[in-house]
């Protein structure tokens, strides 16, 4: 791991994901590189010959990375790049990340390789790059909702945003990180209000995320059925297949 890590995680292993998936009905997944590891994909990449052809990945790589590494990743299963975006002096940035500024050198060489680009970042920041999100030659996913505190709630300015960009560019969100935006474990009601929005606006571009094994720098950890359920009592039944299943199957060409 990185010495300028903002955080240490617990262990976890390939074989506790299935076993704490598995029993509510999870086979295949999408292998997220944490900030923790920054550039140094080897842990990623071995989850991925593990998985025998069940798991993809979204590596992390920097702007200046060899077009034989972009290969390489790219034949053991990575779909995508992960970065972040920050504004200077953020309480809430972490170490580790690849900076957004690294995407205009690396748009053409991700586009060309059919690779998406992963943002964490947190939505109230977005009218501030919505114009080059806009202009994205490869697909965005955003991470975790917006990451925008549930309790600002879905009317706010970067939640529309959000949904804007969902409805009229090539963005994509993850319904993942419940536990993140909420203050309001264990049910997160809170976080009800941003979760319809998304899913007002456009369904199709919605990709649902265990956010297993829920690292994060403090706090409790969320019970991963828990949230499964949470999931499908939160979503009509003629949304829960596409956003559970088949959205990611064809995005990440599972």
């Amino acid at each position: 791991m990185l010495a300028s890590r903002s955080y240490t995680p617990a262990p976890a292993s390939l074989s506790e994901w299935r076993d704490t998936l598995g029993p509510c009905g999870i086979t295949h997944g999408v292998v997220v590189q944490p900030s923790f590891y920054g550039t140094d994909n080897r842990v990623l990449l071995a989850a991925l010959e593990e998985g025998a052809g069940r798991l993809v990945g979204v590596a992390a790589v920097a702007a200046d990375v060899t077009d034989d590494e972009l290969d390489r990743i790219a034949a053991a299963g990575v779909r995508g790049v992960r970065m972040a975006h920050f504004e200077p002096a953020d309480s809430r940035a972490m170490g580790g990340f690849v900076p957004f500024s690294s995407f205009d050198a690396l748009e053409p060489r991700l586009r060309s390789r059919n690779m998406h680009l992963q943002l964490f970042t947190d939505s109230r920041l977005l009218p501030g790059i919505a114009d080059r999100v806009m202009t994205s030659q490869v697909p965005v996913v955003i991470d975790h909702m917006g990451r925008t505190p549930a309790a600002l709630g879905a009317r706010h300015v970067g939640i529309q945003t959000l949904a804007r960009l969902m409805a009229d560019g090539p963005v994509w969100v993850k319904l993942s990180g419940v536990a993140n935006v909420s203050d309001a474990g264990p049910d997160y009601e809170d976080a009800r209000a941003v979760h319809d929005a998304l899913l007002a606006a456009v369904p199709d571009r919605l990709l649902w995320g265990s956010d297993w094994p829920h690292t994060k720098p403090s706090g409790t950890r969320p019970s991963t059925a828990a949230l499964v359920r949470l999931f499908q009592e939160w979503t009509p039944p003629g949304h829960l297949d596409r956003i559970g299943k088949a959205n990611a199957l064809a995005f990440y060409r599972l």
